[in-house]
């Protein structure tokens, strides 16, 4: 009953993709491709994240502070004085969600395409090496569903801290995971700022005289439930591209997250070692797709630290 339910859903949403989702932006907008993230006590993390991500093409991050306590203003002050960063301090408790209420009615219209991401988060392209290159065969959807490869300790009781996060981690997950994030064409209203707006947001859309709400389409093209739909099993194979989730790194620097409150839950979840237990006993692969950008990557960060020093 419910996936026959879940199943007329479907077939709803492919009509209305298929006659209707048919808009592509104008790209009139300052940035073609930018990320609003919330992040706390991520400082040592900062620099590869967002110096990777302007490797595949995002131009520009609206990064929201929620109480960190370490060097996160050093990190980022180069990035803040060339414009590539926009720094918000927000330092309301559990309030991921309000953050990108804050971002998507204050900044949208300065970007065509946006994700909420996380700085433990890695947007990367398989067959392409940029993301505008990627985007041309989805650009007429309003959302676009990426979904994530998670990424565990690789075996790892410490974090190496002159090395980069996507060279310390390859051992992940054999399968992609229903959870993801999306691109999000800003063109568009969206629906509501809940758990699930960065996972699978639905946004508004005016069809046949009516406002309708329009799901995510995936990366293999096809029409979705949004976020959680179990059922609706991720079994494609060959994405066009995949969020590289680094979940937990190095036992280390899991274990200090254990001990801090969370931008969203109330409890932190990571206080559970069945929680750590769980994801970490699904790492029986590898994954080096992201590989092709490290020497590049390395390049970049060692030519700005000897530009610091």
């Amino acid at each position: 009953m419910i996936i026959g339910k879940n199943y007329l859903k479907l077939l709803k949403a492919e009509i209305i993709k298929r006659l209707f989702l048919n808009r592509k932006p104008s790209y009139s907008k300052k940035y073609t491709f930018s990320i609003c993230g919330i992040f706390k006590d991520e400082a040592p993390f900062l620099k590869e994240w967002i110096e990777f991500h302007r490797l595949v093409g995002v131009e520009h991050f609206y990064l929201y502070n929620n109480n960190s306590s370490d060097n996160f203003l050093m990190v980022l002050e180069p990035y803040i004085h060339n414009g590539i960063v926009t720094l918000i301090d927000f330092p309301h408790d559990h309030a991921q969600f309000k953050a990108y209420k804050s971002f998507y009615e204050t900044y949208r219209n300065e970007s065509q395409w946006i994700s909420f991401l996380d700085i433990d988060e890695f947007i990367c392209p398989i067959f392409y090496l940029k993301l505008k290159e990627w985007i041309k065969p989805y650009e007429k959807y309003p959302v676009i569903q990426i979904y994530s490869k998670v990424f565990g300790t690789s075996g790892l009781m410490c974090h190496d801290y002159s090395k980069l996060v996507i060279e310390q981690y390859h051992v992940c997950w054999n399968n992609l995971y229903y959870f993801g994030k999306c691109f999000i064409n800003t063109d568009y209203d969206i629906v509501s700022f809940n758990p699930i707006c960065h996972h699978a947001p639905t946004v508004w859309m005016h069809l046949l005289g009516k406002r309708r709400q329009i799901r995510p389409v995936n990366v293999f093209h096809r029409s979705t439930l949004g976020h959680g739909e179990k059922f609706f099993a991720v079994n494609e194979s060959d994405p066009s591209i995949q969020i590289n989730h680094y979940w937990s790194k190095a036992w280390d620097v899991y274990e200090q997250k254990r001990q801090k409150t969370d931008v969203y839950y109330e409890r932190n979840p990571k206080e559970d070692f069945c929680y750590f237990l769980w994801h970490e006993n699904k790492n029986n692969s590898a994954d080096f797709s992201i590989y092709r950008y490290l020497m590049n990557l390395k390049l970049i960060i060692d030519s700005e630290n000897k530009q610091l020093s």
